[in-house]
């Protein structure tokens, strides 16, 4: 069968679908759940696919509210192209769906669907893989998943994500890495003996001064974002210890250098203050490495359906754990806009709104039939993959 009967036939599944994934978005949206505790989210989904055929595999990674599920058409296990499909449904909080994992799970719920009902009915072969993945906003999933394997294997990989403004396929974003640090002093009287104490809190105030002023001497890609996670208890007291919890985000080129001059900033601070320091590196996002040729079959795709793009894949400020994934197989990571006519920021009130506004359940519709028409396309023409993996392995 021709890939435009294939695609014809991948539009009129998403169509008939429309109901039941707008009926789960809203679920998962009217029961936000935070990192690790998707339980709810979890659950519904994994009911659905193992009631349309998939194996489903739960607590994959060790992760109570991780799960896979894999469809296989053909026995032919040599060359076979897997298809990775992931999905996120943890929310913000105090801010629920404020970026709208809700239409991140329905559609890539409905894209397996849709391309498991084609494979069978037409006997394209090759085989899918949804991957339910939790904690993107705090905690990283889909890193842990990587580490356990989970994305072994994949031939490559997809996912959108809900935007504003003119619908994109994303290009680069930021890389993150965190630092714990602690200061450690000595406590004294604050009042009747002081000169006895060693401030903490001092070393805490003359890093955050240092930090504000190395900030006018970092790129421009550059954030440090900080939080006080302990300034003392008793102000009776010289506090004996001081944390802050750091977090940068910068382009790959510019993150290893702007880690060392904070770490510097601490150590110096500890030793204005007398105090011991420490520091605790914690392993971040790694920025999208987007992939030309995968890119230009989704392109081709929207064009079909008739959803406008920017041109290229634009890069962007923010951070995603899916960016890990881009790093381990090639992968494809859409941006389909819930108000095409504005940008604002997503993880605010405004974007909760649209999350479940008219237009969202467009945006699922689109999401669904570009991720199934692209890996209809995949499957069918092996030199498309071919192609990514080449330009993938160059840019390691």
């Amino acid at each position: 069968m021709k890939t435009i009967e294939l695609k014809k036939q991948a539009g009129a599944e998403a169509e008939q679908l429309m109901p039941q994934l707008n009926q789960i978005s809203r679920f998962i949206y009217e029961n936000p759940e935070l990192a690790f505790a998707e339980k709810k989210a979890c659950q519904k989904l994994t009911a659905v696919l193992e009631e349309h055929g998939f194996h489903v595999e739960k607590n994959v990674g060790g992760l109570e509210t991780a799960f896979t599920a894999t469809y296989q058409q053909g026995e032919n296990e040599i060359g076979r192209k897997l298809i990775g499909i992931a999905a996120e449904y943890d929310a913000l909080p105090d801010l629920g769906h404020g970026c709208g994992h809700n239409l991140i799970a329905a559609s890539s719920l409905g894209a397996a669907l849709v391309l498991k009902k084609v494979m069978e009915t037409t006997g394209l072969e090759g085989e899918l893989r949804v991957i339910g993945t939790p904690a993107e906003e705090d905690g990283g999933g889909k890193i842990l998943l990587l580490e356990k394997g989970v994305f072994d294997g994949l031939s490559m990989c997809m996912m959108m994500h809900p935007t504003s403004g003119v619908t994109r396929i994303a290009g680069r974003c930021l890389s993150s890495h965190g630092m714990a640090i602690r200061w450690q002093g000595k406590s004294a009287h604050a009042e009747s003996h002081p000169e006895e104490g060693v401030n903490a809190l001092d070393a805490l105030h003359i890093y955050y001064t240092a930090i504000a002023c190395l900030r006018q001497q970092l790129p421009d890609d550059v954030r440090i974002a900080q939080i006080i996670t302990d300034g003392g208890r008793n102000e009776g007291m010289i506090p004996d210890s001081a944390s802050i919890s750091v977090d940068i985000v910068s382009q790959d080129q510019n993150l290893q250098a702007t880690i060392e001059k904070v770490q510097n900033c601490a150590k110096g601070a500890a030793i204005a203050a007398g105090c011991d320091c420490e520091i605790e590196h914690i392993t971040g996002y790694l920025g999208r490495r987007p992939n030309q040729r995968l890119a230009q079959v989704f392109r081709d795709n929207f064009e079909i359906i008739g959803e406008p793009l920017m041109d290229g894949m634009p890069e962007d400020f923010g951070t995603t754990d899916f960016g890990n994934v881009m790093r381990k197989v090639p992968s494809c990571n859409p941006y389909v806009s819930l108000l095409p006519s504005e940008k604002i920021s997503n993880h605010t009130e405004r974007f909760k709104e649209l999350a479940m506004a008219p237009r969202a359940e467009q945006v699922i519709e689109i999401s669904v039939k570009a991720m199934a028409y692209s890996a209809i396309d995949l499957l069918t023409d092996p030199m498309i993959l071919k192609a990514a993996w080449h330009e993938f392995l160059q840019e390691e």
